[in-house]
């Protein structure tokens, strides 16, 4: 099994590479060797962690990542659902930081990341990174 670094942009987010592992198949075509829903799985895991400040686009990604509609989502923040199209709809735009901690200790939850009650683990980095990379490996 080989590994490839990809710039991945499939997420909505021009920010992620990933290091997947890669097969072949018999006819010699190269393909990522994960289960469905890994990829963006692990993506979501590593925003959250990494504290990368969430907006509109992040918004969107982690969403589809949880598997989640735009009502369902704005219903567990007890927001409504324009309120939550907004934020999607501004790509670019952080959230406030009082959102930003309410969307990644909800994230944090679904995904079962333990994070601690502090604010300061609660609230975002200054900047979105430039790039922001993690290393795949197949689940046992």
């Amino acid at each position: 099994m080989a590994f490839r670094t990809i710039h991945y942009q499939l997420c909505g987010l021009s920010y992620v590479y990933i290091v997947v592992p890669t097969s072949k198949t018999r006819q010699g075509e190269e393909y990522i060797d994960l289960p469905m829903g890994f990829i963006d799985r692990a993506i979501a895991v590593r925003i959250i962690e990494a504290r990368v400040p969430i907006r509109g686009a992040e918004v969107v990604f982690l969403r589809k990542a949880l598997g989640m509609t735009l009502s369902s989502w704005a219903k567990e923040l007890g927001l409504s659902a324009a309120g939550i199209m907004k934020w999607e709809k501004a790509p670019q735009k952080r959230l406030s930081r009082v959102n930003e901690a309410a969307v990644r200790a909800f994230c944090a939850e679904q995904l079962s990341i333990k994070l601690g009650g502090k604010w300061s683990e609660l609230v975002a980095h200054d900047m979105t990174p430039r790039k922001l990379s993690l290393r795949m490996h197949k689940a046992a």
